[in-house]
């Protein structure tokens, strides 16, 4: 211990300053101009934060739920027989509040008045009307947008972010390492897709969560969920809740290294929302068209049945909600 303590003592602040934060940048991105494949990467954001990205191999998997999975729901079968070619980046935690501010200049306050203001008419399928944002939404211009927020710490995930809000955050991201030298041309920094979020949540198991029996034990060790979500929750409740999304990384992660794959927050991904084809399949993208982009992963409002790999759900992409973020993928650019 001594020998560590005095080790750490001779260190130049700038080093000791990268151990203490948020997420440490690994050696290889001082001096590589690109992402390696088999090695993990990092995303530098404002105030020597940065983001982590773990490689996930190519490989294959089962995607979806066998009818003995309760609670049995039908959009998650047929099981379908996934390849993956190519290895991917994902990141190890949301887009946190503090890392979308850095890019967009804006908190989770100010996104939330961008959607109330927003003059645009959205179609949201599903038999509505097109119609505002905010009329979709049930907000008010009129009433204090605090009521409709949850809390807004730098450390939380980023949440009131549309699936066209976060595509043009990973588009932003994209030009601005590209221009910085740190991405190179062929790679781009965007949603996973639907296969590649299922395949890198399960991480090499089949059973209804990566740590295994959909049981209030094994859950409350990996997820904030509706079961857990209040204990120990301080401050603003998101709305038609008692508690609101959580610090990023507070529960174990899966064993690639990704932390709330399930629970906390939904999390977007790049495909239109359709069923499963069956048979086995490579690369798999989602439609070419739909009405909803799907989400994964569960959020803090949702049941124990609900905390599992293969839960899917949809939403219009103009749609916000206090309870869906996202996570950066890197990849080779479709």
């Amino acid at each position: 211990m001594y020998l560590i303590m005095k080790r750490l003592a001779s260190m130049p602040v700038v080093l000791l300053s990268l151990l203490a934060g948020v997420c440490a940048m690994p050696s290889a991105t001082f001096t590589a101009k690109g992402p390696i494949p088999g090695q993990p990467w990092s995303v530098p954001f404002a105030g020597n934060v940065f983001t982590d990205l773990a490689w996930i191999p190519a490989g294959a998997f089962t995607m979806g739920s066998p009818a003995s999975e309760a609670p049995n729901r039908s959009d998650e079968r047929p099981q379908t027989q996934v390849t993956l070619t190519q290895g991917f980046w994902l990141g190890t935690t949301f887009v946190t509040v503090g890392q979308w501010k850095s890019i967009t200049g804006r908190g989770v306050r100010e996104q939330l008045m961008k959607g109330i203001n927003d003059e645009t008419i959205y179609d949201f399928g599903s038999g509505k009307p097109p119609q505002l944002l905010r009329s979709y939404m049930g907000w008010s211009k009129d009433t204090d947008p605090t009521t409709y927020l949850a809390n807004d710490d730098d450390n939380l995930p980023m949440y009131y972010v549309s699936w066209n809000d976060a595509m043009e955050f990973c588009q932003n991201l994209t030009a601005r390492e590209r221009a910085a030298g740190r991405l190179p041309a062929g790679y781009a920094y965007t949603l996973p897709t639907e296969a590649q979020w299922e395949y890198a949540c399960r991480a090499g198991t089949s059973t209804p969560n990566y740590a295994g029996a959909n049981s209030a034990e094994i859950v409350d060790r990996i997820a904030w969920y509706s079961g857990n979500g209040g204990d120990g929750y301080v401050g603003r409740a998101a709305p038609k809740s008692k508690f609101g999304p959580r610090f990023v990384a507070q529960k174990e992660p899966n064993s690639w290294g990704l932390y709330d794959m399930l629970g906390d927050i939904s999390e977007w991904c790049r495909d239109w929302y359709g069923p499963y084809p069956g048979g086995s399949v490579t690369n798999p993208a989602g439609p070419a068209s739909g009405t909803g982009h799907v989400n994964r992963g569960a959020n803090f409002g949702v049941g124990l049945a609900d905390v599992r790999a293969a839960r899917r759900a949809t939403n219009p992409p103009a749609e916000e909600s206090a309870y869906r973020g996202f996570r950066l993928a890197l990849a080779p650019s479709p």
